[in-house]
């Protein structure tokens, strides 16, 4: 029996939908962990074929936006979802919004929030917060990395906000209020809507051109590593791959372990302790060592693939 996590990673949009269902009243709320597997975020891995190749640990099908859309129909929550390319339209839809509650906005632009003292640094990250209201000429924010009740001016909100240079963006500004229960769904059958979302998402891994899946997705990472990766690439991995890796690798095999699932339990706990051992030696800049781990985790993808 392996040793629960918690603590902080990379959740932004699973604990800032939490967040707002928390304030909604939703009862019997999943934790972060099981609403980061009803995104279906954790059931697969990506590699994409690019003159600097990327690797995520999240499937090709899949973005923090139709994740949370996913989360919300099998939890039986609807809400109301803005999206538009003007800044005064959005200026006006934050201001509308607000008033029934907190708006969980993003994606964002992690180089243009203030309150963050390392905020130049993550320019182009995306991410997720939780407006709260709007007075003076400032937004106050929960943002679910570090910063509870967080202050920004509107522009800087507007900027950060403003997603056009964020890859998966369907349009600049998003943003979803007003949470609701639409239908009532018991605890099990949400459990098994999301196995099946789970299996459908690990058994169909994209096979490129630019978009791999599944294992072949980790054997094309070991490739990169081979010899020593980009700097771009191995930066990646050590900030938000490997860690976010482990942990939805974790919460992915507690949500097993409740859907009787024990065997594919295991083996994502085994995925989980490779991510872990893999940010050490990648941060060694050990990439003998590393690669052979991304090639061991795609043994392991396989082996998940055959159990579920």
């Amino acid at each position: 029996m392996h040793t629960a996590y918690t603590g902080n990673s990379h959740y932004c949009y699973s604990n800032s939908l939490h967040m707002c269902l928390q304030h909604a009243g939703m009862a019997d709320l999943p934790e972060p962990g099981l609403l980061e597997c009803m995104t279906g975020m954790p059931f697969g891995a990506l590699f994409l074929q690019f003159e600097t190749p990327l690797f995520f640990p999240s499937h090709a099908d899949l973005n923090p936006n139709s994740g949370m859309s996913r989360a919300l129909s099998i939890l039986g929550w609807t809400c109301t979802q803005w999206e538009g390319e003007n800044v005064e339209s959005a200026l006006e839809a934050l201001k509308a919004n607000l008033k029934n509650g907190p708006i969980l906005l993003g994606p964002l632009d992690l180089g243009f929030l203030p309150y963050d003292p390392n905020h130049r640094l993550k320019r182009g990250g995306d991410h997720f917060i939780v407006a709260l209201k709007l007075e003076d000429g400032r937004v106050q924010v929960h943002d679910p990395q570090f910063y509870p009740f967080a202050v920004l001016p509107v522009d800087d909100l507007l900027r950060a906000w403003n997603a056009t240079d964020l890859g998966y963006a369907t349009s600049a500004y998003t943003l979803r209020g007003d949470f609701r229960e639409d239908l009532r769904v018991s605890i099990d059958d949400m459990l098994k809507a999301t196995l099946e979302n789970a299996r459908e998402l690990i058994h169909a891994a994209p096979s490129g051109p630019v978009f791999f899946g599944g294992s072949q997705a980790f054997r094309m990472a070991a490739e990169v590593i081979r010899g020593g990766p980009p700097k771009a690439f191995a930066g990646l991995l050590v900030q938000f791959v490997l860690p976010i890796g482990a942990r939805r690798c974790l919460d992915a095999a507690d949500f097993m372990k409740s859907a009787d699932q024990a065997e594919t339990a295991e083996w994502l706990v085994k995925k989980a302790e490779s991510f872990g051992l893999a940010q050490y030696y990648t941060t060694q800049e050990d990439w003998n060592r590393a690669k052979g781990l991304f090639e061991a985790l795609a043994e392991i993808e396989d082996r998940i693939v055959e159990c579920i």
